[in-house]
């Protein structure tokens, strides 16, 4: 005898007639993956016979109830269809001849600014710029250069008082020492 899992239902409910149920406790005797299968079976009978009967709840409904009947609604929703489209083609047709005029916009070319006159008036400035600069660096620079100038004289002009100073003495010895020999 093969696996069959429909006797083995039938053998947990005592549903299977008796002629065939020798035959069947051999099979479940001898293959051990059918007494596995005969334990489950008779153990989620023996849970589910624990637990009481209940009644099913009035509100669920049964799709052969009459709720879910198509209403009569839908009887009608290809005349919709057809009356939305004519709706929209006399809404196109009256916006089409209630157009409003055409607006025509003049557009005046602005006149254009002599680019050249910008650009020599922008390089004049520039250079009057620049000519300011360099005016104001040369004077700062030419000060510095007369200071510096009349520190070297004067700073000559010191050396030079002190070399005379230093030759007269050197000759008013050199004299002295002469006449006292």
């Amino acid at each position: 005898m093969t696996c069959n899992t429909d006797l083995l239902r039938d053998y947990a409910f005592d549903e299977l007639p008796a002629a065939d149920r020798p035959a069947l406790q051999r099979h479940i005797s001898e293959c051990s993956g059918c007494a596995a299968e005969l334990d489950q079976l008779r153990l989620t009978t023996a849970a589910l016979r624990v637990l009481p009967d209940q009644e099913p709840p009035r509100r669920i409904a049964f799709i052969s109830d009459k709720v879910f009947a198509p209403s009569r609604l839908w009887n009608f929703a290809p005349w919709l269809g057809f009356a939305s489209a004519g709706v929209m083609a006399v809404t196109l047709i009256f916006t089409v001849a209630h157009r409003p005029v055409e607006v025509q916009t003049v557009y005046v070319k602005p006149q254009p600014v002599p680019i050249d006159d910008i650009v020599k008036k922008a390089v004049a400035q520039t250079r009057a710029e620049d000519a300011q600069l360099f005016n104001a660096r040369f004077e700062a620079s030419e000060a510095k250069h007369d200071k510096e100038h009349k520190f070297l004289i004067e700073a000559l002009t010191v050396m030079q008082q002190g070399h005379n100073t230093d030759l007269l003495l050197s000759s008013t010895n050199t004299t002295q020492n002469g006449a006292g020999q």
